[in-house]
């Protein structure tokens, strides 16, 4: 049995957050909607005055705060993250995305999921205890959100610089990321509690050629390929041969979903991800043709840029791209680079990394999972409680340097549809859910 919340609390809790559903917090780089922002922020001041009043403030960039709850004799500081920015509208909205609009027990309105409830959650979880009179013995509680992580702004990047000069660390982090999902694994038919333990790296790097000397008026043949066909035949073989390169592995926390669900698999699922040793290649080829599961697996590479320059009425030449990379362990990435690197050698190109944006894993054994896991197990037993990969990203990965252990989970319930809102039309959340996301926040603070 889910833990409950009133109804007139729920009501009370539906109000605050109907008023940061309305706040169209859209990041643009030109500020268009800094008065929506403005305005999101008195809403925050008004609705959560103990906070406000107890609570020391850290702003960042152009709107990336903290609030800082400084406890008593603190040996630890613990974070609490949901960013405030939301994407845009699009087509499909039965009912205006930037209006929240109550429908048959669900709060309608672009933020509900991504990620407005959980930061309310949160922000009135601190409240409430505040208003208790919770002592927050031993701990400072932080309260981090980012006004534009949609957009990988930098926020959360300032934020990370100023807790690193300041020698600031965080046992553990809890962001987005997962959250309480049905369907996610075939053959289960049972809700599942995801709560990612990692997420996939950025990595870029500027791929550049240029041509040869002797390459003179521009009616003359090169005695070699111009640079921006060497580029097109470097993309290609790298394309190509790219499976080799990066081949599919189970990561263990990849491992670790698959096995917490097989008691709840039915057959032939049960069978092949009981023996995941046994039949591991199987599994690999299955799930390297489904395009949300191949991601988990192995390096992604792409190419998102191509560019020429040249000297007009000659054919000296340049030509770059820009390759992208997605892992899961550094190792792997790094190691398949150096059979990239070969062939780049063959077309006279040069490989140079321009970011590298790397979030290290969080041991799905260690005591800040187990604890999040038995919270779960108590606030929603009805779910299948797993650690996950992220392929997606987070601000969380800006931390990593900050962090011991960095999770990604937000208690909200979704069903399929609800989750294929996400980004899209008729995002929404059941009512109900709100008092169940307070209720899971103030249960995790008083766990510390």
């Amino acid at each position: 049995m889910r833990k409950n919340t009133s109804p007139e609390k729920i009501s009370a809790y539906t109000e605050i957050l109907k008023k940061m559903i309305n706040c169209k917090t859209v990041f643009t780089e030109n500020g268009e909607n800094e008065a929506e922002f403005e305005k999101f922020y008195s809403v925050i001041e008004e609705s959560f005055p103990n906070l406000v009043k107890n609570a020391k403030k850290l702003n960042f960039g152009t709107g990336c705060f903290f609030y800082v709850i400084q406890g008593k004799n603190p040996k630890k500081n613990i974070l609490l993250m949901s960013h405030h920015d939301v994407v845009d509208s699009c087509e499909g909205w039965e009912t205006p995305a930037f209006t929240a609009t109550e429908k048959e027990g669900f709060l309608f309105g672009r933020g509900t999921i991504d990620t407005k409830t959980p930061l309310f959650a949160e922000l009135m979880a601190a409240e409430e205890l505040l208003s208790e009179g919770f002592g927050f013995e031993g701990f400072n509680l932080w309260i981090g959100s980012s006004n534009n992580e949609e957009c990988s702004g930098d926020g959360m990047v300032l934020a990370a610089k100023y807790f690193s000069e300041n020698k600031i660390r965080f046992e553990t982090v809890l962001d987005e990321g997962g959250a309480i999902t049905e369907g996610m694994i075939p053959r289960v038919t049972k809700k599942s509690a995801v709560v990612a333990v990692h997420e996939k790296s950025r990595h870029l790097f500027r791929c550049k050629t240029t041509n040869l000397p002797q390459s003179g008026h521009g009616s003359f043949s090169a005695k070699t390929a111009t640079p921006a066909e060497r580029i097109c035949l470097f993309v290609t073989e790298v394309t190509e041969k790219s499976k080799k390169i990066y081949k599919p592995e189970f990561y263990p926390e990849v491992r670790a979903t698959f096995e917490r669900h097989v008691p709840y698999m039915s057959f032939p699922m049960n069978v092949l991800f009981g023996n995941i040793n046994i039949f591991a290649p199987v599994i690999k080829k299955i799930m390297s043709k489904i395009p949300a599961a191949s991601p988990m697996l192995t390096t992604g590479v792409s190419f998102t840029s191509l560019s020429t320059e040249s000297v007009p009425g000659a054919q000296n030449k340049t030509a770059e791209t820009t390759m992208y990379l997605r892992c899961v362990r550094e190792e792997d990435l790094y190691r398949g680079l150096s059979e990239i690197k070969k062939i780049a050698a063959k077309y006279g190109i040069e490989i140079e990394e321009t970011l590298r944006d790397y979030c290290k894993p969080t041991d799905f054994n260690g005591e800040s999972f187990r604890k999040i896991e038995n919270l779960l197990q108590k606030n929603f037993p009805d779910a299948i409680v797993a650690p996950f990969l992220l392929t997606a990203g987070t601000d969380a990965r800006r931390l990593t340097d900050v962090a011991d252990n960095i999770l990604r989970f937000a208690p909200i319930d979704l069903s399929k549809s609800q989750f294929k809102t996400i980004h899209g039309a008729n995002e929404n959340i059941k009512i109900e859910n709100i008092g169940e996301c307070v209720v899971f926040y103030k249960d995790f603070i008083k766990s510390i």
